[in-house]
């Protein structure tokens, strides 16, 4: 039997296996993630004026203390290399291993502002996704943040939007929020009052009409 031979095509098809391997266990890119988020307001953007922080910071800070709920806004450039902003704030939700909201609660909400995407995006945690549905944020923006932002008031939509939010929850948690204005903790109060009067007003004119029947 002829003994083999290492020559150099040998060894060249060695390292060429080796790198093989070495590739089949490495992602194509490694995806930085999004910045940590450290406080109310995490304006990486610059899109939020002084004025419009300290209401949010407020605001938020006045739901943490009645319910221990957390929420927190941040503003980004552009949410590339992810796919979509939907992807993007789930993992700013994760916050780098330490969530938003209580240890063990997942009681956290995430409002998401891609500034290059133009999207908005709220990011529920479990614990209150019975007061913040699917449904109840997709208006929240619609309504109250994006007639602002298309002006480019960027502050006020948010505050707007925040408004509503920490309203919700804290109807949904039963609790009376300190130290905020009253127009801003019942902001969202007006279209319930408008339904509740045109419902007393129906059931009036029932009620009148089921009079008028019995006496003929």
């Amino acid at each position: 039997m002829t003994p083999m031979r290492s020559g150099p095509l040998l060894r060249a098809a060695a390292i060429a296996g080796a790198a093989l391997l070495l590739l089949a266990g490495t992602p194509a890119y490694a995806q930085d993630p999004p910045p940590a988020l450290t406080a109310t307001v995490n304006d990486f953007a610059g899109l939020i004026d002084a004025d419009s922080a300290r209401q949010l910071d407020t605001l938020i800070r006045a739901l943490q203390r009645a319910s221990g709920d957390v929420l927190m806004v941040a503003t980004v450039d552009t949410i590339a290399p992810y796919a979509d902003a939907r992807e993007y704030a789930v993992k700013m939700f994760e916050n780098r291993g330490s969530g938003i909201g209580q240890r063990g609660k997942d009681n956290g909400l995430l409002v998401l502002v891609a500034r290059q995407e133009r999207e908005v995006r709220i990011e529920v945690g479990y614990d209150l996704e019975g007061f913040v549905t699917d449904g109840f944020a997709g208006e929240t923006v619609r309504q109250y943040i994006a007639p602002d932002f298309r002006r480019g008031d960027y502050g006020p939509g948010l505050v707007r939007g925040v408004s509503r939010l920490v309203a919700r929850v804290a109807e949904g948690r039963n609790v009376v929020l300190q130290g905020v204005p009253r127009e801003a903790s019942r902001r969202d109060s007006g279209g319930a009052s408008r339904n509740l009067t045109v419902a007393i007003i129906v059931l009036f004119l029932i009620l009148n009409a089921i009079g008028r029947t019995r006496r003929r």
